[in-house]
């Protein structure tokens, strides 16, 4: 009976968001609620024909003026202003915010972030992203972010309930210190391929029915011997590497493990709840010799240990034909937007959900902040908004996508290339408010809940390590991953490199590091 009521509760809350914004939450699931709930396409039509209208709210207090520090992974920074002067004409009117955003992509967003928050500036709400100093295990261990627990209960009661049987991974000691993305955090990991190298070799149903990664391999070594791009690319900070182990030739032969939302790639926790060196790990060690294998054979792009473009972008300026990443439903739309071609991307292994799977990417609220409350409204308004949704991650309708039965896509004449704005779906707010994007269906979005529903869950999910007391080990620890990371990932190493890695780790306190999670997650699981 609580759950019904609270499904009834929470679609009344939708309700009077299409009432006020005339735009329903897209084709997918309830903002909110189960799926057993009316699917959206039932509860009201797609507003596909029609430009929405302002909300009947009014503020009648001042405008607050809140700064923003959000990741750029698609190059939107010098043509976001149109879309942040559209969201403003919102939120002043309904909620008295007015945004200002610095942006920043992978290769400097932790420095900025850092050099933001060392210096005092009125920063009032940051992107949470998978890639450390900006990671959210990184931002506590540095004491960065802000317990908002009560904050989000006064400001924000929509976006908590949202998101509520996922923010633990987000609390640490009982505070809450971010709000996650509410996404489909269900992964897996693909083997992405360019199409028409496949098409063109007459690789495809051999791509199609993998079994071993020595089939892999010959794929490999078919596209190095009769084309000029180099058949398998990674970066520093993409890399065959999440919650998953290839430990044999066989691709379903595979180890599952718990990172416990360490983003160095150090912490290994098995299913028994045992904490131990990820570079330790036997079978982890197989699996970066198979990558090392392919390096010495020439197989591997000859800038991935250095280079800090995402393979996406190698992929994109035609110089690579594969990489292996984790991703969500809808890869495929996903890799052909940002590679700029069609590609096959094979299933490899579906990752467990687990707390670095919600932490990946949210919000948070940084210590320097200085109109917490005015923040923390304007994130629930961004999470129950789909106007506001669909305004951040896609731009302006008209002008940047069109609607075509509640499908987005680019207009006539528009792409990839040329579109003035256009971000992604997964990194901020709420994933099931946001329009379709071409290639996928006009279901996408329900479809994505209900794979969400589906996957298997870590025991561990709400378990968030507090680095705050090990601050200096993780910072000498982090040093020394950066150090060897890329070259140990990336499969150039020999012995002597790898076994110097760990005598490093160790030398800077790793061991201490492993001690403290274990403890913290005995202790967790006592109380859980």
């Amino acid at each position: 009976m609580k759950k019904l009521l609270s499904v009834l509760i929470i679609s009344a809350m939708i309700m009077n968001i299409i009432a006020g914004c005339a735009v329903a939450p897209v084709t997918g699931a309830p903002a909110a609620a189960e799926p057993a709930a009316a699917p959206v396409e039932e509860a009201a039509e797609p507003a596909a024909e029609a430009a929405p209208e302002e909300s009947e709210a009014v503020w009648e207090g001042d405008i607050t003026d809140i700064n923003l520090l959000l990741y750029d992974l698609r190059g939107v920074a010098d043509n976001a202003q149109p879309i942040l002067d559209a969201m403003n004409a919102i939120t002043e009117k309904s909620i008295g915010v007015r945004i200002h955003v610095s942006w920043a992509g992978a290769g400097d967003y932790g420095s900025q972030l850092g050099l933001q928050i060392a210096s005092g500036n009125q920063l009032d709400v940051v992107s949470i992203i998978p890639r450390d100093p900006g990671s959210f295990t990184s931002m506590i261990a540095n004491g960065q972010l802000m317990d908002i627990t009560d904050e989000i209960q006064e400001y924000a009661p929509e976006a908590y309930e949202l998101t509520k049987d996922y923010i633990s991974a987000m609390t640490v000691n009982g505070g809450i210190y971010g709000i996650p993305c509410y996404r489909n955090y269900g992964s897996a990991q693909y083997f992405i391929m360019r199409q028409d190298i496949l098409e063109d070799l007459g690789l495809m149903d051999k791509a199609q029915n993998l079994t071993t990664w020595t089939e892999v391999k010959e794929i490999f070594e078919t596209v190095k011997d009769n084309t000029d791009v180099s058949p398998y690319g990674m970066s520093a900070q993409v890399m065959l590497q999440g919650s998953i182990i290839y430990n044999n030739d066989t691709i379903a032969d595979q180890i599952h493990y718990d990172n416990l939302g360490d983003k160095m790639h150090v912490i290994y926790c098995d299913q028994d709840g045992n904490v131990s060196l990820l570079v330790e790990n036997e079978e982890f060690r197989k699996q970066q010799d198979m990558i090392k294998g392919w390096y010495d054979a020439g197989l591997v792009y000859k800038d991935s240990a250095v280079s800090t473009d995402h393979p996406d972008t190698i992929m994109k300026s035609g110089v690579l034909f594969s990489t292996i990443q984790g991703s969500e439903m809808g890869v495929e739309t996903a890799k052909e937007e940002a590679t700029g071609y069609k590609v096959y991307c094979y299933e490899l292994g579906k990752s467990m959900l687990m707390s670095s799977n919600v932490t990946n990417f949210g919000l948070g609220i940084p210590v320097t902040a200085q109109e917490p409350e005015a923040a923390i409204r304007w994130i629930n308004a961004l999470y129950m908004d789909p106007v506001l949704e669909n305004l951040l991650i896609w731009g302006i309708e008209g002008e940047d996508y069109v609607l075509n039965d509640g499908v987005a896509s680019f207009p006539e004449g528009v792409t990839a290339e040329n579109v003035a704005y256009h971000s992604a779906d997964f990194m901020y707010g709420n994933y099931f408010n946001a329009y379709p994007w071409q290639g996928t269906s006009a279901t996408f979005r329900q479809d994505a809940y209900n794979y969400l529903k589906s996957v298997d869950i870590s025991p561990f999910l709400g378990f968030t390590a507090n680095q705050s007391d090990i601050n200096n080990v993780v910072t000498a620890v982090y040093s020394v991953v950066e150090e060897f990371r890329s070259s140990v990932f990336c499969g150039q190493f020999d012995d002597e490199k790898y076994n110097n890695y760990i005598a490093k780790l160790k030398t800077a306190g790793a061991d201490e590091m492993v001690q403290v999670y274990q403890s913290q997650l005995d202790e967790w699981k006592a109380n859980n």
